[in-house]
């Protein structure tokens, strides 16, 4: 098997069936919430295809996990301050998404209060909060969304060598990302697609996954700790 069809192989079996089972869970999933849609499942369905995508990588792609997800220069410590700056950007582009986009295109469909039900319930369990903020966000979120972001763009840039159509990659990768986001509306897409663009980018010049992962927990972490205290009081 030639190397094109290696990586599309890859592709096949562990990014697209995730995210087309994505998008029709959350679009079917509307009611009947419970604590284990926020702990178990992210763990258990995260965690399984990190360890997918981590074989693939190995058996199939031939590839070490430093050439595909680390080959860049640079420290845990410096990875750290970098996660940190780019929790910063994350974040600025959260508030002038706010300003401008979600207000030029707004979300017509009323709150589902049974989900934020479901996360207070969640916030009030001092148990379930420590498995949610430990490995529930930095394995079976942080780590599985951007293992799969990472390969994604690492597959389809061993497609060509060619730099055009490295970015080119990177605007069709973020534009699957933002799609598979389809339950949060339109301007939703769009603001996960414009994040996307922006960490692909980051990782098309360093290649270091680390910043990514920390600056994907610290800002999912800090958002939902935020809307628990919001719907507490």
């Amino acid at each position: 098997m030639n190397n094109t069809l290696r990586n599309i192989l890859a592709i096949s079996i562990a990014i697209l069936p995730v995210n087309i089972t994505m998008i029709w869970y959350r679009l079917t999933q509307t009611e009947n919430f419970s604590t284990t849609d926020m702990t178990v499942y992210p763990l258990v369905f995260g965690g399984g295809i990190s360890i997918l995508i981590l074989a693939l990588n190995k058996y199939l792609i031939k590839d070490t996990f430093k050439e595909t997800f680390n080959s860049g220069k640079g420290t845990w410590y410096w990875d750290t301050l970098i996660g940190l700056g780019l929790t910063v950007i994350y974040f600025a582009m959260f508030f002038i998404e706010r300003a401008t986009l979600y207000q030029w295109i707004p979300n017509h469909n009323p709150p589902n209060t049974e989900l934020i039900d479901t996360m207070v319930d969640l916030a009030n369990n001092p148990l379930l909060m420590l498995v949610w903020f430990g490995p529930v966000l930095w394995i079976g979120i942080a780590l599985f969304e951007e293992l799969s972001r990472v390969f994604l763009l690492k597959c389809l840039w061993n497609v060509n060598e060619n730099k055009n159509w490295h970015i080119a990659v990177i605007f069709l990768a973020s534009t699957l990302i933002g799609v598979a986001h389809l339950y949060q509306g339109t301007a939703g897409i769009i603001s996960i697609g414009l994040k996307s663009v922006i960490m692909s980018f980051y990782f098309y010049k360093y290649r270091r996954l680390l910043p990514l992962i920390i600056s994907h927990a610290l800002y999912d972490g800090i958002q939902f700790a935020f809307f628990v205290v919001q719907f507490q009081n």
